[in-house]
C-alpha cells in the first residue's frame, strides 16, 4: 500500500516548497512533480507517470484537487477512473479521502454525476465521432498516449469536453485525441455485428414427411 504524492505548480504560483513540506508531513513514499511554464497549456506529464505507476490499494495525495486538472469535470472524471481501479485520492485542503468505506459512498456520488453528464452530452459526442469516421480519419491507437490517458480521453469526451480541451489537459495534439476517439468507435462497431450474429442464430428442425416413416424406423 503506497502513498504517492503529487505536486503541480502553475506559472504564476510560487508554492513548490510549501506543497513539498505539506505532503511530507502527511507521509508519502514517492513524490511526482509538475512545474508548468505555460499558462494556456497546463501540461501534467508527471501526473501521467504517476497514474500509470499507481495500483489498487494505493493512495494519491495532493494539496488541493485543482492540482489534478484544469476543470472540475476533468478532476471528477479522474477521481472516478481511479476509484474504479481501487486507488484512493486524498486532498489536504478539502479534507477529502476517497479510500475506505466512507470514500466508497463519495465515489458513488461522483460516478452518478459523471454518468449524468455523459448522458446529456452523448448525442453531441457521437455526432463528432461519426463525422470524423466519414472523413476517413480512422487510424491505430496513438503511441503518444498511455493506456491510462486513452481512458481519460474517452471519459472527458463523454462528459462534453472538446478535443482542444482534452489535448490541452493531457499535453498532446488534437490529432492524437481524434485518433483515440475514432479507434474506440471502430472497436465498438466491430463488436456489434458479432453480437447480432450470435443472437440471431436459430436452429430449426423440419418435420419429417409421412412418406418417410420407414426411414425413421
Amino acid at each position: 500500500m503506497t502513498r504517492v504524492g503529487y505536486i503541480w505548480v502553475g506559472p504564476l504560483e510560487h508554492n513548490l516548497e510549501f506543497q513539498r513540506d505539506l505532503l511530507a508531513t502527511r507521509g508519502i513514499d514517492i513524490l511526482y512533480e509538475d512545474i508548468s511554464a505555460k499558462v494556456a497549456t497546463p501540461i501534467r506529464t508527471e501526473l501521467t507517470t504517476a497514474l500509470d505507476a499507481i495500483g489498487a490499494g494505493d493512495t494519491l495525495l495532493v494539496w488541493r484537487l485543482d492540482r489534478l486538472g484544469s476543470t472540475s469535470g476533468n478532476v471528477l472524471s479522474l477521481l472516478e477512473l481511479l476509484g474504479r481501479r481501487g486507488v484512493g485520492v486524498a486532498s489536504v485542503a478539502e479534507n477529502l479521502d476517497t479510500s475506505g468505506d466512507a470514500g466508497h459512498s463519495l465515489l458513488t456520488i461522483i460516478s452518478a454525476f459523471n454518468e449524468l453528464e455523459r448522458c446529456l452530452s452523448r448525442e453531441r459526442t457521437m455526432v463528432g465521432v461519426y463525422a470524423a469516421r466519414a472523413r476517413g480519419r480512422v487510424a491505430g491507437r496513438p503511441r503518444a498516449l498511455s493506456p491510462t490517458n486513452v481512458e481519460r480521453v474517452l471519459m472527458l469526451k463523454d462528459q462534453g469536453a472538446t478535443v482542444r480541451e482534452i489535448a490541452q489537459e493531457l499535453g498532446t495534439s488534437r490529432a492524437t485525441v481524434y485518433r483515440a476517439i475514432e479507434l474506440a468507435a471502430v472497436d465498438a462497431s466491430a463488436e456489434r455485428p458479432a453480437e447480432q450474429e450470435r443472437t440471431s442464430l436459430t436452429v430449426r428442425f423440419g418435420s419429417p414427411l409421412l412418406g418417410d416413416a420407414d426411414a425413421l424406423a
